[in-house]
């Protein structure tokens, strides 16, 4: 088997490094709500009810909520800007990925993961890896702060939302 063209293609790569930066980015909360009842509001549909500023347009979704492979849109005026969203892994009541694109400078990909705390608790963790695809996107890595406050304004707004039924209006 003649694999030089991807063992040179690899060598390539590694003698330039890493060029194109990239931030890991983790928050977690802990709910006072059922992992289930958490779930049910990671849908971009639901976050029209708990996201102050939030606006999406659905792109494939054969519900017109959450479900394997739903893809949806956020424009620049959204209140966690723009992207394309893509749906690429979907465990009911454990897990979500999905894959955002965002313009074209960075791709970010974001797991969430609930655990049963046993006591009709629930904590959920955020994990985001944040790739650049051009020196734009090594910019905005390179500006942004360690943690995501926006992301965790977010959750919290969620926390708020699960305990009252209310949007939290800033």
């Amino acid at each position: 088997m003649n694999t030089q063209r991807s063992e040179k293609k690899a060598a390539e790569y590694l003698k330039t490094g890493n060029r194109m930066k990239r931030k890991i980015q983790v928050c977690t909360q802990k709910f006072n709500s059922p992992r289930e009842k958490v779930f049910h509001q990671l849908c971009p549909t639901r976050e029209l009810d708990w996201i102050n500023g939030w606006e999406c347009d659905l792109v494939y979704t054969t519900t017109g909520y959450v479900e394997p492979d739903c893809i949806f849109r956020t424009s620049p005026e959204n209140s966690v800007g723009e992207g394309l969203w893509i749906f690429t892994n979907y465990v009911l009541n454990e897990k979500v990925e999905i894959v955002r694109i965002i313009g074209n400078c960075l791709v970010m990909h974001m797991r969430i993961t609930l655990a049963d705390d046993g006591d009709g608790t629930s904590t959920g963790t955020w994990h985001m890896t944040l790739t650049a695809l051009n020196e734009e996107g090594n910019a905005i890595i390179e500006a942004m702060p360690e943690e995501n406050a926006e992301i965790q304004k977010v959750i919290q707004g969620l926390e708020h939302f699960l305990n009252t039924g209310d949007l939290v209006i800033h």
